[in-house]
């Protein structure tokens, strides 16, 4: 078998691997046991992989510190970023350097050493204090010799830093480059290593989380949502919901929210020509102020409404006082009085025919619309 068939295979391996490795919501010890898992594979593939994958190892060495790291400081969100990305990479290098060829310890690897250069040793001439072989006259520094360096060597002054990046030039990789990552002193085009270039990515300090949502800012998001559970521990992280149901929606039984109201899925009931709530009926009230307690954003105005018997101005009272009986028991379950108020309409807004006695059953009710979200 070729090596491209087995490079092919590799990778098939390597799509298998990742879809069985993803790293879930985890507490701050599960993370650790899995960091100190990856080290672990890391430190048995390390010969190999050097030799056939060294840019895989080298991100899943660097990536799984950084986890530890983070881990470290509390920040379990960035600390599993971290760990999943040395997990993808630590993987890959295994897969990529499974070969015999990688396991061949008569594989060399040469390092090319720069010749070392000798250098003439310059006598001080006169007129040349630093010995530099520059005249004092033309020397910018007659008291310190140039470093030739390459840098600005006409000028007789040594350049400690090139780039001006704050790393010293003997401590700096790219001592002609400025780098933009402290303590390296070279440049990173994807500074935060999440595969989306500086240039593209609104926080190059913060890798992408790449969960679905809004990857391609380059900015992690802790609260798909918005719903004020983290997604760490969200169950549903895409869709609101309080954090007493884990951050998912409550599926009610007895009312629904639809655009500008909350509909009731049956009638309110009170005492026969009184405004009395019946018990019966608690449980559905119960769950609008559940709604409310969820969204505390909602006002409402709560309708009482009555069938045309009897006279216009009973019906308009009874009317009136069945409303704010359901506003009082609201205020009962603790919603703010500032999100209340009642309105009675006694018989001037039937939805159904009076002249029924099913008619008249619908007319006689109780609506909750929402004034304010």
């Amino acid at each position: 078998m070729n090596r491209t068939l087995h490079i092919s295979l590799a990778f098939i391996m390597l799509l298998a691997l990742a879809s069985t490795g993803l790293i879930g919501c985890t507490t701050g010890a599960t993370l650790k046991g899995q960091a100190l898992e990856i080290q672990e594979l890391n430190q048995s593939i390390h010969d190999r992989a050097y030799r056939c994958a060294p840019h895989e190892l080298a991100i899943a060495e660097s990536s799984v510190e950084f986890g530890i790291y983070e881990l470290s400081q509390g920040d379990f969100v960035r600390a599993r970023q971290h760990i999943y990305r040395a997990e993808e990479h630590a993987k890959k290098a295994d897969v990529l350097s499974d070969f015999e060829e990688c396991r061949d310890q008569s594989i060399e690897v040469v390092v090319e050493k720069t010749p070392q250069v000798e250098v003439e040793e310059v006598k001080p001439a006169p007129g040349d204090r630093d010995g530099d072989g520059i005249a004092d006259d033309v020397d910018q520094c007659p008291d310190e010799p140039e470093d030739f360096d390459g840098f600005e060597d006409e000028d007789g002054c040594p350049d400690p830093d090139n780039d001006g990046d704050g790393i010293p030039d003997v401590d700096d990789a790219c001592p002609n480059v400025a780098g933009n990552k402290p303590g390296e002193g070279c440049p990173h085009f994807d500074t935060d290593f999440d595969g989306i270039a500086d240039i593209n990515d609104q926080c190059p300090n913060e890798p992408e989380d790449f969960d679905g949502f809004e990857d391609e800012d380059g900015c992690p998001e802790d609260d798909n949502d918005g719903d004020g559970v983290p997604d760490l521990i969200d169950r549903c992280p895409m869709v609101p919901g309080p954090a007493t149901n884990n951050g998912c929606p409550v599926e009610r039984k007895l009312v629904k929210v639809e655009d500008n109201q909350i509909k009731l899925n049956e009638r309110v009931h009170f005492k026969t020509a009184k405004s009395d709530i019946l018990p019966s009926s608690y449980p559905l009230l119960d769950e609008v102020a559940d709604v409310l307690t969820e969204n505390p954003s909602i006002h409402v105005r709560i309708e009482g409404h009555t069938d045309s018997r009897g006279r216009d101005s009973y019906n308009q009272k009874l009317s009136e006082d069945r409303a704010a009986s359901v506003l009082r028991y609201l205020l009962g379950r603790g919603i703010d009085a500032s999100r209340l108020v009642s309105q009675g309409f006694g018989e001037t807004r039937p939805i159904e025919d009076n002249a029924t006695k099913t008619g008249r059953a619908a007319n006689r009710r109780v609506e909750i619309h929402i004034t304010k979200q």
